[in-house]
Protein backbone atom coordinates (compact mmCIF):
# COMPACT_ATOMS: atom_id res chain seq x y z
CA UNK A 1 0.00 0.00 0.00
CA UNK A 2 2.85 2.38 0.84
CA UNK A 3 4.42 1.65 -2.54
CA UNK A 4 1.21 2.60 -4.39
CA UNK A 5 0.84 5.78 -2.34
CA UNK A 6 4.45 6.73 -3.15
CA UNK A 7 3.91 6.17 -6.86
CA UNK A 8 0.73 8.25 -6.84
CA UNK A 9 2.49 11.02 -4.94
CA UNK A 10 5.42 11.08 -7.39
CA UNK A 11 3.05 11.08 -10.38
CA UNK A 12 1.06 13.97 -8.88
CA UNK A 13 4.25 15.98 -8.29
CA UNK A 14 5.34 15.46 -11.90
CA UNK A 15 1.89 16.44 -13.16
CA UNK A 16 1.78 19.62 -11.05
CA UNK A 17 5.32 20.64 -12.06
CA UNK A 18 4.58 20.07 -15.75
CA UNK A 19 1.32 22.00 -15.43
CA UNK A 20 3.09 24.97 -13.85
CA UNK A 21 5.63 25.12 -16.67
CA UNK A 22 2.93 25.02 -19.33
CA UNK A 23 0.94 27.63 -17.42
CA UNK A 24 3.79 30.16 -17.41
CA UNK A 25 4.46 29.83 -21.15
CA UNK A 26 0.73 29.99 -21.77
CA UNK A 27 0.63 33.20 -19.72
CA UNK A 28 3.28 34.78 -21.94
CA UNK A 29 1.47 33.59 -25.08
CA UNK A 30 -1.81 35.02 -23.74
CA UNK A 31 -0.12 38.37 -23.13
CA UNK A 32 1.32 38.40 -26.64
CA UNK A 33 -2.07 37.52 -28.19
CA UNK A 34 -3.76 40.40 -26.39
CA UNK A 35 -0.87 42.85 -26.77
CA UNK A 36 -0.65 43.21 -22.98
CA UNK A 37 2.82 44.09 -21.71
CA UNK A 38 1.50 43.64 -18.16
CA UNK A 39 0.48 40.03 -18.81
CA UNK A 40 3.79 39.25 -20.49
CA UNK A 41 5.84 40.85 -17.68
CA UNK A 42 3.77 39.07 -15.03
CA UNK A 43 5.63 35.93 -16.10
CA UNK A 44 9.08 37.48 -15.70
CA UNK A 45 11.51 37.07 -12.85
CA UNK A 46 13.58 39.90 -11.38
CA UNK A 47 15.56 40.31 -14.62
CA UNK A 48 15.26 39.15 -18.21
CA UNK A 49 17.06 39.59 -21.49
CA UNK A 50 14.99 41.42 -24.04
CA UNK A 51 15.93 41.55 -27.72
CA UNK A 52 13.83 43.89 -29.85
CA UNK A 53 14.84 44.06 -33.51
CA UNK A 54 18.48 43.22 -32.85
CA UNK A 55 18.88 45.50 -29.83
CA UNK A 56 19.53 43.31 -26.80
CA UNK A 57 20.07 43.99 -23.11
CA UNK A 58 19.15 42.67 -19.68
CA UNK A 59 16.43 44.64 -17.90
CA UNK A 60 14.57 44.54 -14.63
CA UNK A 61 11.00 43.28 -14.78
CA UNK A 62 9.66 46.86 -14.60
CA UNK A 63 12.00 48.17 -17.32
CA UNK A 64 11.19 45.22 -19.60
CA UNK A 65 7.47 45.79 -19.14
CA UNK A 66 7.88 49.42 -20.23
CA UNK A 67 9.94 48.46 -23.29
CA UNK A 68 7.39 45.82 -24.31
CA UNK A 69 4.59 48.34 -23.75
CA UNK A 70 6.38 50.86 -26.02
CA UNK A 71 6.92 48.15 -28.64
CA UNK A 72 3.21 47.24 -28.56
CA UNK A 73 2.17 50.90 -28.80
CA UNK A 74 4.35 51.38 -31.92
CA UNK A 75 3.29 48.02 -33.40
CA UNK A 76 -0.43 47.46 -32.77
CA UNK A 77 -0.89 43.76 -32.07
CA UNK A 78 -3.33 41.92 -34.33
CA UNK A 79 -2.61 38.42 -33.02
CA UNK A 80 -0.10 35.78 -32.09
CA UNK A 81 0.24 32.30 -33.57
CA UNK A 82 2.16 29.73 -31.58
CA UNK A 83 4.34 27.69 -33.95
CA UNK A 84 6.27 25.44 -31.57
CA UNK A 85 6.54 24.74 -27.86
CA UNK A 86 9.08 22.45 -26.21
CA UNK A 87 11.59 21.87 -23.46
CA UNK A 88 15.33 21.71 -23.13
CA UNK A 89 17.62 20.89 -20.19
CA UNK A 90 17.66 24.56 -19.16
CA UNK A 91 13.87 25.11 -19.34
CA UNK A 92 10.91 25.47 -21.65
CA UNK A 93 10.69 27.53 -24.82
CA UNK A 94 8.17 28.62 -27.44
CA UNK A 95 8.37 30.13 -30.91
CA UNK A 96 5.60 32.00 -32.66
CA UNK A 97 4.60 34.78 -35.01
CA UNK A 98 3.31 38.10 -33.70
CA UNK A 99 1.14 39.90 -36.28
CA UNK A 100 1.22 43.69 -35.95
CA UNK A 101 0.15 46.71 -37.93
CA UNK A 102 3.78 47.18 -39.01
CA UNK A 103 4.55 43.61 -40.06
CA UNK A 104 5.08 40.19 -38.55
CA UNK A 105 7.63 39.37 -35.89
CA UNK A 106 9.16 36.04 -34.98
CA UNK A 107 9.01 35.76 -31.19
CA UNK A 108 11.23 33.41 -29.19
CA UNK A 109 10.36 32.80 -25.55
CA UNK A 110 12.90 31.12 -23.26
CA UNK A 111 11.90 30.17 -19.71
CA UNK A 112 13.92 29.05 -16.68
CA UNK A 113 13.19 27.90 -13.15
CA UNK A 114 13.58 30.59 -10.53
CA UNK A 115 12.67 29.50 -7.05
CA UNK A 116 9.40 27.58 -7.19
CA UNK A 117 8.16 28.94 -10.52
CA UNK A 118 9.23 29.20 -14.12
CA UNK A 119 9.91 32.71 -15.45
CA UNK A 120 10.96 34.37 -18.69
CA UNK A 121 14.74 34.23 -19.14
CA UNK A 122 14.80 35.78 -22.61
CA UNK A 123 12.26 37.26 -25.01
CA UNK A 124 13.15 38.07 -28.63
CA UNK A 125 11.19 40.05 -31.24
CA UNK A 126 12.64 39.78 -34.76
CA UNK A 127 10.99 41.38 -37.81
CA UNK A 128 10.19 38.84 -40.50
CA UNK A 129 11.17 40.30 -43.86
Amino acid sequence: MKKIASIVLIAAAIFVTTGLHAQSIDGVVGGLKSGSAEKVAANAGKNLTLNVQGKSSTYSKTQAQQIIKDFFSKNSVKGFELKHKGSSPSGHYAIGTLSTGNGNYRVNIFMKNEGSKEVIKELRFQLIE
